[in-house]
């Protein structure tokens, strides 16, 4: 097992709030690249430990459970607590700031990962000075047409199929409205995507059979009762006024002033791979590339681990 200088899951405090953290360095002058994970209630830090910590070489990685999700998720607290765009952007900030002072940095790298790349852009528009460069994975980009696309994608899949099932499932429901399922049914559509291949490349199976493989890194991460609020949390924070804003970056997001990298998997219909490709072509950066994975889905960081965690250190941390 490799060691490393910095290897710690922390509970920090700042401005009254707890964050949930977890570092892996081996050189702490290193540049500092936080993760910002999907859901918008899906903590992702057991997977970047398994699968990105190649980066720990060349950078301090950090893994963070928002407010709402993993190690941050209470049952008690999710009966009060209201989530927002503004509270996650705040929270996001308090983050940011302690990481750039611990580790005296001007500026981090963040990564937004599906949901997270909503709040790594929102970020950004507010607090262009703190981010040295933005790397966005399963990009969100319109979610309105977004929704239609992954919906037509999914019902075109089980009809080819002839399964009977999915297609009465989908036809029930709907195509959606203004970006919205017809009773908050975007769980159940996104498990027939799932299982019709446009989540994870060449998988097809539903969202249970897929998680399996998971588990063992996630209980090097978590609790087991951690493990079984996990799905908890991500519904409790889609309910929220934050899980129902729907962005149209297209229209609203047309400069960044940082450096911008998309990486996207050729096979993503959860968050449409041809979206962000035209969100980038027509976005104002200093420095923007966009690199297709052509064998992942929704999640290329892991699907094809080895293939990002290079091209992230040559093209993102410019180091030959």
């Amino acid at each position: 097992m490799k060691k490393y200088l910095i290897d710690s899951a922390e509970k920090v405090n700042i401005n009254n709030n707890d964050y949930y953290l977890r570092f892996r360095s081996q050189n702490s002058s290193n540049p500092v690249v936080l993760f910002l994970h999907g859901g918008c209630g899906a903590a992702d830090r057991p997977f970047i430990m398994k699968w990105n910590s190649e980066l720990a070489g060349y950078a301090t990685i950090v893994a963070w459970d928002q407010r709402g999700a993993g190690l941050a998720y209470s049952r008690k607290m999710a009966k009060t607590e209201v989530l927002t765009k503004d509270l996650y952007i705040n929270d996001l900030h308090n983050v940011v700031q302690y990481l750039k002072k611990r580790f005296n940095k001007e500026k981090i790298i963040l990564v937004g990962h599906s949901f997270g790349s909503q709040l790594g852009v929102w970020y950004i528009q507010k607090f262009p000075e703190d981010v040295e460069c933005y790397v966005g994975i399963g990009q969100v980009v319109d979610a309105v047409r977004n929704e239609a696309i992954s919906f037509e994608f999914t019902l075109n899949e089980a009809k080819k199929r002839n399964d009977k099932r999915a297609i009465k499932a989908l036809q029930k429901i709907g195509p959606p409205v203004n970006g919205f399922y017809k009773d908050d049914k975007m769980l159940l559509q996104r498990n027939y995507l799932n299982k019709m291949g446009g989540i994870l490349y060449g998988k097809y199976g539903n969202s249970v059979i897929n998680t399996l493989p998971k588990i063992p890194c996630m209980f090097k991460e978590y609790s087991f009762w951690t493990m079984l609020t996990y799905v908890s949390a991500n519904e409790y924070c889609l309910s929220q006024p934050l899980g129902q804003e729907k962005v149209d970056f297209l229209n609203e997001v047309k400069e960044l002033s940082v450096p911008v990298y998309l990486f996207m998997g050729k096979y993503d219909y959860n968050t449409v791979s041809e979206l962000a490709r035209e969100w980038l072509e027509n976005l104002e950066a200093p420095h923007k590339e966009f690199f297709e994975f052509e064998k992942s889905g929704h999640t290329p960081q892991w699907e094809e681990a080895d293939k990002f965690n290079k091209l992230f250190v040559k093209q993102v941390l410019k180091v030959k």
